[in-house]
């Protein structure tokens, strides 16, 4: 487990991290290529990797690293690792080159096939949050002040209201017919798209009532935000069988799952 000084080493981190990114962005001529999986990659992705592998290689030795960007270690290896760590140097590529402010970092430390520590930067909005696994989830603002997670309480069962997160880029009609389930059953649903990892932390927050993601995505899309959201009292539960996301998989895919604020739970 990570001791206090060595969090605070960890999010002073990631603000240079997002001071690199924040270089890059909306930047006339920004270089963007395209990956096999047809998901576009920039140069501020490949700084941001770049930044943290030397950084964790520096000062967490030992301690491999799994990047969307980089090259992780057989599945034979990485299955026999005690920690790894997993990242996602900028989390929402679409939405960094539109330029809307709804990209973030994710990194998180893994302890088996599970997170133990989760941090994330909304660069563009000088906001991090971080949770220690049986310690809590806290939002950092720009300030340095610091704010325990869920900062609001829904009351959701009397009203009948929900604020229903989806992706910005990536939504689709599965999520449509499950929000026409919930207005069946008498919810009203407000949806609001959002990008990136930006949707699990303002669950944790409690500013939003729960995220349905049918489609495949990645463990590092995940893994700090799954934290944080549990840490703050929500929960996120596979689709499947209703426990929770599994990390250092030989697949680095999620199933389905949906991400529930803390005290909100909507059985169908």
């Amino acid at each position: 487990m990570l001791n206090s000084s060595q969090v605070e080493f960890l999010i002073d981190g990631i603000r240079r991290a997002s001071e690199i990114v924040m270089s890059f962005y909306r930047k006339p001529d920004l270089h963007i290529n395209q990956k096999s999986d047809l998901s576009p990659v920039t140069e501020a992705d490949l700084a941001s990797h770049l930044f943290f592998k030397e950084f964790l290689e520096r000062n967490f030795p030992g301690i491999p690293l799994i990047s969307e960007e980089g090259i992780a270690e057989d599945y034979r290896i990485r299955k026999t690792r005690g920690y790894t760590w997993i990242l996602d140097p900028v989390d929402g590529t679409s939405e960094f080159i539109a330029g809307n402010g709804e990209f973030a970092i994710n990194l998180a430390l893994l302890h088996h096939d599970h997170p133990i520590f989760g941090i994330i930067a909304i660069p563009a909005k000088d906001i991090i949050y971080y949770a220690i696994k049986g310690e809590g989830s806290w939002k950092v603002t720009a300030d340095g002040a610091r704010q325990r997670l869920p900062l609001t309480e829904s009351d959701y069962l009397n009203t009948k209201q929900v604020i229903a997160l989806s992706s910005r880029s990536h939504a689709g009609i599965k999520e449509q017919e499950y929000f026409h389930r919930l207005e069946e059953n008498g919810w009203q649903v407000n949806v609001r798209p959002t990008g990136s990892a930006y949707k699990h932390v303002l669950l944790a927050e409690g500013s939003a009532h729960f995220y349905y993601k049918p489609g495949i995505c990645q463990e590092w899309d995940t893994a700090p935000g799954q934290l944080i959201l549990e840490e703050a009292g929500g929960s996120v539960r596979r689709m499947s069988d209703g426990k929770p996301l599994v990390y250092n998989k030989d697949d680095f895919a999620n199933p389905g799952f949906t991400m529930w604020a803390p005290g909100v739970f909507i059985p169908l």
